[in-house]
């Protein structure tokens, strides 16, 4: 008799269970909803906007789990005490990193409480609530860093700094650079003395934020740091992107070379801000690699094609024409623009040479 007595009690106190189940599953599929929209809509992100789809479709799944109708029957929204009450900064967003912070907020926080209310009556649903809040937290850092205030841009033409490649003074060539139609600055010098270094990439950001050019820095996280620079661009043997990213948070972007499908298939799962696309041309950069042609730039754009890029490796006027045809939005130059007397002028053929695809019928820049 105690036992029956026991069971009527247990079942007693899961009466409210199906409601906090019910309340967080409906909270939890809008929250994804939100944040799977911004990725579609505002970031053209197909890849995040597809996993947030397929989570928000497999937790809506879980109501197949329960008895038919069990959830409904305990819905009851119209004495749910907690529809009054709300605070000032749930009734206005800044802009959509606010909107996909909140929505990534009550997405994990619905998925907690549903976690904890299901171990009273699934322990498997629990678990894979569990595993399923711990994929939501990546997906979530993902949005959060690609809607950062330091907002990822599709550069048309990057120059590739280095004073041996220079004919003219470095800053010289910078600044005629960006008179020609720049809007990015890698500067790679890798035996520099960290001080000049630094001073130079300051001097260099001076220059170019005045026209609205971003400065990149290779390799070094450090300098590009104390530079308060817009990025740093990491090679394969490099730093790690995940642990660049420990040390920069959102405040720099962070580019990454790729090589091939592994690679930048690797870099996007990482979150790059935009990936380094090559080589397309053989060039004294890198030239232990062999150049894979525009055929790597089109595989890039159809498996990533929301991800900023330049290609790389002995770009041309000539060569910026077939990978314009090709789709390229974004191209990076050393040779051809530090070793020429005139590098407005190159730059300028570069730019009009990789618009020309508009009329070979690649995509727009």
């Amino acid at each position: 008799m105690l036992k029956e007595w026991e069971s009527v009690v247990v079942l007693y106190r899961r009466m409210s269970i199906p409601r906090v189940i019910d309340s967080s599953c409906n909270r939890l599929s809008e929250a994804l909803r939100v944040m799977e929209d911004l990725a579609r809509f505002i970031l053209d992100d197909r890849e995040l906007a597809a996993a947030l789809k397929e989570m928000r479709h497999a937790c809506r799944s879980w109501d197949a789990r329960f008895p038919s109708g069990w959830l409904i029957a305990h819905r009851d929204a119209g004495n749910d005490v907690g529809t009054a009450t709300s605070t000032t900064s749930e009734q206005s967003r800044s802009g959509p990193l606010d909107i996909a912070v909140a929505a990534g907020n009550r997405a994990a926080e619905a998925l907690r409480s549903i976690e904890e209310c299901v171990k009273t009556i699934d322990a498997d649903l629990a678990a894979e609530c569990e595993a399923t809040r711990y994929r939501l937290y990546d997906l979530d850092a993902r949005l959060r860093r690609r809607l950062s205030p330091r907002q990822r841009r599709q550069w048309a033409v990057c120059l590739l700094l280095t004073e041996s490649a220079c004919r003219r003074d470095w800053l010289t060539t910078a600044s005629e650079a960006v008179r020609g139609g720049v809007d990015c600055i890698q500067l790679r010098e890798k035996d520099l003395p960290d001080r000049v270094l630094l001073d130079r990439t300051r001097r260099l950001m001076d220059m170019a934020h005045q026209h609205g050019c971003s400065v990149i820095v290779n390799d070094r996280v450090d300098v590009a740091l104390a530079a308060e620079a817009d990025g740093v661009h990491l090679g394969q043997d490099d730093m790690a992107l995940a642990d660049a990213r420990r040390c920069v948070g959102n405040d720099l972007l962070i580019g990454i070379s790729t090589h091939g499908a592994d690679e930048a298939d690797a870099a996007v799962l990482a979150g790059a801000d935009y990936c380094g696309v090559g080589p397309m041309f053989l060039g004294n950069t890198r030239p232990e690699l062999e150049p894979a042609g525009p055929g790597r730039l089109i595989e890039f754009l159809e498996r990533h094609p929301g991800t900023p890029h330049l290609a790389i490796g002995g770009v041309t006027p000539e060569g910026a024409r077939v990978l314009g045809a090709a789709g390229c939005r974004g191209i990076a130059a050393c040779e051809s623009i530090c070793g020429s007397e005139d590098p407005a002028g190159i730059v300028e053929m570069l730019r009009e040479s990789m618009q020309a695809n508009v009329e070979a019928g690649g995509s727009p820049a």
